[in-house]
């Protein structure tokens, strides 16, 4: 933002030099970023923040030079000379909205003459970035630069019953602004009216069916404030970005919109000649009580980590015009209406901090006992899901929680996703980031299809977060793990296409990692997922996972197939302390299996007969090969299992393995109708 270093001068008492200023407006935290020449004046461009529209003005600039021991700030002139005419009998104003608009000023100025502006003021303006119209519309122009109130100047005579309005857009109303666009209004859009049509976007800007012309004799000059918020939400739907807008976004002061109006008014009479007219419309003169804040300046101290004088302190406080009182230790402060920013005691300790000088607090690390600490709510439980996902090589993704409406329905086609409805955004950045996400596997699938289109060859994506469901009149959050697999798999001399046995591998593995036991995995009519390629995993009758190729839909956009998984969280369980187990004292003997079996038979339900059916020592059962093809019927499958026997207190003979391998076969050949050829 620019500024003049000659207009900053006119507000401050004092013989401080431009590189002063400069230097302690930067250490007080109004950064001065660049400064030029321009003929017997000087340019400051200066980065304000965005929670302190106060400083985008000349006189808030100056305040805080003042402050930071660069002059004493002047008082304002604010005395206009009045004719004898009332403003009462020449306008009106009604505000129908007060929570759109909490004041409105207005004065009148007549029989003014519209003409260039002279040199001085050009060149002001121009040094700042704004261009020169005329001298009626640079004086309000002129005001904002130098007090931040933002203003407008209407034609009297275009003013339909010389009236003025302030209300809710109509439906179906539209307008043509001052840049010549006609725009569409919302019924939430803030408008200043005639008696007849809309003549403004209220903080926005002005319409052309109003402006100042040559021929313009009578101008009613507009000082108000508005609801940061409307004027946000209009300025962004509309896409206009103003100069006023720019600051009424932010928060203006309201005590200024009366005196903007006085020096507007007097500025204009100077410009233009004409006549004040007596008195002001004001919709609401009465201020509202200012806030307080007390501190303690022990506290102060110790929130800035070393001794702050007190004497200093106050002095700062008093400089930027908050009427520090000190009683002892507590300090009391009157939040001037400007500052907006100021709500919490910390808020006045950086106030203070930043005169002080962070530079001049020394580098210590605070005195506090130590013991380990500990994490809090979901942290634990997201933190076990992250390591579960390094283990199974996935490269962590971090996905918006916002996507678009047409991908969150189609993600959402799955028997975790359908816990409550979708929650819309209220006020979306795009209709691509418009719903709140109810599954991870959108984004992680646009993540996997993104990388695949960049060539890479094997994708092994997952991502630990929340999902959001609109229920019970609010919204609720579950904790998901995701996984996305895509490209090939195997080692350098065995490529090949991943397929849904990897993919369940990946699963099973996180599952045994988050202490998940008792699950069953049965095929999955899910929307989401291709038909005939997808499972759900049951625990305890709740599916708690969904896994399997994502569906051909246009919504996902894959180039190639991408096999994916979500977890509900809320099933793990509870960490445990690893025990050790002692290594085993005796040898093992493997032995394989092949059982034919028909196609309908899962391997889950093989595994669990043949685990019952064997000796109380059979350690593991594993899976080899399952084979379908030449001599097995289209209706069966020959699976092979590989039999790891031990005992816990003597090695086992081959007889003793033969013996109960035999009987394990003839038990699953009555049970199960299998056979072993």
């Amino acid at each position: 933002m620019k500024f003049s270093l000659a207009w900053l001068r006119d507000h401050l008492e004092g013989t401080a030099s431009a590189d002063e200023l400069a230097a302690k407006l930067t250490a007080a935290g109004m950064n001065v970023e660049l400064r030029e020449r321009d003929g017997d004046d000087e340019v400051f461009d200066v980065d304000v923040t965005a929670n302190r529209p106060d400083a985008m003005n000349h006189r808030g600039l100056a305040r805080e030079a003042a402050a930071a021991g660069c002059g004493t700030l002047k008082p304002l002139a604010t005395a206009v000379v009045e004719g004898a005419v009332v403003v009462g009998d020449l306008a009106k104003v009604t505000v129908e909205d007060a929570a759109g608009c909490p004041r409105y000023c207005a004065r009148v100025v007549r029989g003014v003459k519209v003409a260039p502006s002279p040199a001085w003021l050009a060149r002001r303006l121009e040094r700042c970035g704004v261009r020169p119209v005329n001298n009626v519309v640079d004086a309000t122009n002129y005001v904002l630069l130098d007090v931040g109130q933002p203003l407008h100047a209407f034609d009297l005579a275009l003013l339909a019953g010389h009236e003025i309005r302030v209300r809710r857009a109509r439906p179906g109303e539209a307008i043509t602004t001052l840049d010549g666009v006609g725009r569409s209004l919302a019924a939430d859009d803030l408008v200043i009216a005639d008696a007849a049509r809309a003549v403004g976007v209220a903080g926005v800007m002005g319409a052309a069916n109003s402006e100042i012309s040559d021929a313009t004799t009578d101008v009613l000059i507009e000082s108000a404030t508005f609801d940061p918020r409307r004027v946000r939400a209009t300025a962004r739907r509309l896409g206009l970005k103003t100069e006023a807008s720019h600051r009424f976004e932010r928060g203006t002061d309201r005590a200024m919109a009366r005196t903007a109006a006085d020096l507007a008014a007097k500025l204009i009479a100077r410009l233009a000649g004409g006549e004040v007219a007596a008195g002001v419309l004001d919709s609401d003169p009465e201020m509202p009580a200012p806030r307080e804040i007390a501190f303690s300046l022990a506290r102060l101290s110790a929130f800035v980590g070393c001794a702050i004088p007190a004497e200093f302190a106050v002095q700062v406080l008093a400089a930027l015009e908050l009427a520090p009182r000190r009683a002892g230790d507590a300090v009391t402060c009157t939040v001037p209406p400007w500052r907006m920013d100021l709500e919490l005691a910390e808020d006045v300790y950086e106030e203070v901090l930043r005169h002080f000088g962070y530079e001049n607090v020394p580098a210590e690390l605070p005195l506090a006992a130590v013991k380990p600490g500990r994490r809090l709510g979901t942290w634990p439980l997201t933190e076990r899901a992250r390591d579960a996902l390094a283990g199974v090589g996935a490269a962590e993704a971090f996905t918006y929680a916002f996507v678009s409406a047409e991908v969150e329905t189609a993600a959402a086609a799955s028997p975790l996703a359908q816990r409550g409805g979708a929650v819309a955004v209220a006020n979306p950045l795009s209709a691509r980031l418009a719903v709140m996400r109810r599954s991870l596997l959108a984004g992680l699938a646009e993540a996997a299809a993104g990388n695949l289109r960049r060539g890479a060859d094997s994708v092994l994506l997952g991502e630990v977060g929340r999902v959001f469901f609109a229920r019970d009149g609010g919204v609720a959050e579950e904790e998901r793990l995701a996984l996305a697999l895509a490209g090939s798999v195997g080692g350098w001399d065995a490529v090949r296409a991943a397929d849904f046995l990897d993919l369940k591998g990946a699963v099973e593995a996180v599952l045994s990692e988050l202490g998940v036991t008792g699950t069953q995995w049965r095929p999955a009519a899910a929307a989401v997922l291709a038909a005939g390629e997808g499972a759900e995993v049951v625990q305890d009758g709740r599916v708690i996972a969904v896994a399997g190729r994502l569906a051909d839909d246009a919504a996902f956009d894959l180039p190639a197939p991408v096999w994916v998984a979500e977890i509900d969280l809320a099933a793990a369980a509870a960490a445990r302390v690893p025990a050790f187990e002692p290594l085993p004292r005796y040898p093992a003997v493997a032995a394989d299996l092949t059982v034919r079996h028909a196609l309908s038979l899962s391997y889950a339900e093989l595994a669990a007969a043949v685990t019952a059916a064997g000796p109380a020592w059979l350690e593991s059962v594993a899976p080899v090969v399952r084979y379908r093809g030449e001599g097995v019927a289209p209706d069966e499958v020959k699976t092979t299992v590989r039999l790891t026997y031990r005992h816990p207190e003597r090695s086992l003979t081959q007889d003793e393995v033969n013996a109960a391998h035999f009987a394990l076969m003839d038990r699953l050949g009555r049970e199960l109708a299998v056979s072993f050829s």
